[in-house]
């Protein structure tokens, strides 16, 4: 019997110790879930390669044409006098292509511009993925309020049925008051339950967008409803310069100016000049072999390639015109509707709110005292439930347009305050 106390002892302090070894579960704040994306994320670690090799593409571009060496023997292993080596000629020829400097140059700038591509390319995606990042941040914080508001419903039925209960033991209320609310109060389960699943599900997604499969925090810490000011409109307007969209045509003009420069720069022909010494086996005399290549029509041959990177230039500025309106009108549109969530939501502070639950505490007293029926109660309760989810939606609105607006003026993400808990 010792035997037995003193394993299930042994037993039992390994489990406590083991259920103490595990960390507690951290709140999660977005520039902290952003440190964790820009640092684990497997696409953006991926992406730093294209830099590596645009640069090598740059290294590449700025290297001289090189010297090469050619050795040639003639007139050997023939008939007659010819046979073996004795009328053979050897000739060693150091050569080198000769390129005019603005071939050099153009090269050069192609590839910076190239780079310049690469890094505007990135730098979307960065944009691109912490703009998703917030997203999914902001629908984990909005899937927490919705479970708070859900309990918050079941909390609100399960008083209902109490207060129904009561007046039903006084015989002032019919058995199908607290009826009606056993049946709300089930079905308020049902929606806390799926607002649970809808949670964890979307906390999985803001793991994965820094490559976890599970999530590894408490909660999402945030103020849904603290909203932001919005500055004037022209302030956001100029920032639309800061658009990797806006910056990519900039960047594909250069690149298509430096393609232009480097095919008119190839118009003058590149010389390839040799020199050497050749021996004659014969008389046993060696002799100096001076060479010169010239291309012919180089002019001719890059006039194509001209054309087609100063077409592919206008081009570029003229969609660059298009992409800016639309930017500007987008950007306008987003700014007009998250003012329209702020003023929603200062409705639903001032007047909706407070109106909604000086009708529910009027009417549950109301009720008590049968002045009220058991409809009008509900009603009221059901009123403010929905308001509170009415209000809930208009803040997260509000967040999304500011994610899609800092987007657009080339900003990171949006920031969510850390301060203040579940929305009211």
């Amino acid at each position: 019997m010792s035997r037995l106390f003193i394993l299930w002892l042994v037993f039992a302090t390994s489990i406590t110790w083991a259920q103490e070894a595990v960390p507690e579960l951290q709140p999660l704040t977005l520039p902290q879930a952003a440190e964790r994306v820009l640092q684990q994320n497997p696409r953006l670690r991926s992406a730093e390669f294209s830099r590596e090799v645009a640069a090598a593409d740059l290294e590449q571009a700025e290297l001289k044409t090189q010297w090469s060496v050619d050795l040639a023997v003639e007139d050997f292993l023939g008939t007659g006098m010819a046979s073996g080596f004795d009328a053979s000629e050897t000739t060693l020829r150091l050569s080198r292509i000769f390129q005019p400097s603005d071939i050099w140059s153009g090269r050069i700038s192609v590839a910076s511009a190239q780079g310049n591509n690469v890094n505007n390319a990135l730098e979307a995606e960065r944009l691109d993925l912490m703009a998703l990042l917030a997203r999914r941040f902001l629908e984990v914080v909005y899937q927490q309020e919705q479970y708070a508001l859900a309990e918050d419903e079941v909390d609100t039925w399960l008083r209902a049925g109490e207060l129904a209960l009561e007046q039903e033991r006084a015989g002032a209320a019919p058995a199908v008051h607290r009826l009606r609310t056993e049946i709300r109060t089930a079905n308020a389960n049902l929606v806390l339950k799926s607002a649970g699943r809808d949670l964890d599900a979307a906390r999985v997604q803001l793991a994965a967008a820094w490559g976890d499969a599970t999530f590894k925090f408490s909660r999402a810490k945030a103020s849904l409803c603290s909203l932001s000011k919005l500055p004037p409109f022209e302030s956001l307007a100029e920032q639309i310069e800061r658009n990797p969209d806006v910056l990519r045509f900039a960047t594909e003009r250069r690149l298509y100016e430096a393609q232009a420069q480097l095919a008119d720069a190839r118009r003058q022909p590149s010389w390839t000049l040799s020199a050497g010494v050749r021996h004659f086996a014969s008389v046993d005399d060696q002799a100096l072999v001076v060479g010169v290549s010239v291309p012919l029509g180089s002019g001719s041959r890059a006039a194509p390639q001209v054309r087609r990177s100063r077409a592919l230039h206008q081009q570029a500025t003229l969609e660059e015109q298009a992409v800016r309106a639309d930017i500007r009108a987008t950007l306008y549109e987003l700014y007009q509707a998250a003012r329209q969530m702020v003023t929603e939501v200062e409705l639903f502070n001032h007047e909706i709110l407070p109106r909604a639950i000086e009708i529910v505490k009027q009417s549950e007293d109301g009720y008590r005292l049968g002045r009220f029926s058991h409809l009008e109660l509900m009603n009221a309760q059901a009123e403010l439930l929905a308001a509170r989810a009415a209000r809930l939606t208009a803040c997260t609105n509000h967040h999304l347009y500011l994610i899609d607006i800092e987007r657009l003026t080339g900003g990171g993400s949006i920031s969510l305050t850390t301060e203040g808990g579940v929305s009211p």
